[in-house]
């Protein structure tokens, strides 16, 4: 996985970043970087990315919450916040890098309900 420097978006906007939603699927967070999505549904962790800018290839991979292994939040000194999900059999986490300004402990908290 790689790291993406994301911004959040409005879940009630986030369905028009993917055509691989279920009939009915709730996203209940979103988070768009450039060359990619991380969608947070009812069901799933949806990451949807691009090679680069250009790139017509989209990727869709889908996760269920039960392939969740851990999840750490990082704060640095600049004041930016990170989350780290480690998912399935990948060797690396996905890793979202926000704006000093953005929370992310709520997806931490979403992620803690949604694993209990």
């Amino acid at each position: 996985m790689k790291i993406l420097d994301v911004d959040p978006l409005p879940a009630a906007d986030a369905a028009g970043l993917t055509g691989h939603l279920a009939e009915g699927e709730r996203v209940d967070a979103a988070f768009v970087s450039p060359t990619g999505s991380v969608l947070f549904t009812a069901l799933r962790i949806l990451v949807v990315t691009r090679e680069n800018l250009l790139e017509e290839k989209v990727e869709t991979a889908s996760w269920p919450y039960r392939e969740i292994r851990r999840f750490s939040i990082q704060d640095s000194e600049d004041g930016r916040t990170g989350l780290r999900v480690w998912l399935g059999e990948e060797p690396q986490p996905l890793h979202l890098r926000a704006r000093p300004d953005v929370d992310l402990k709520p997806l931490q908290r979403l992620l803690a309900e949604r694993l209990g």
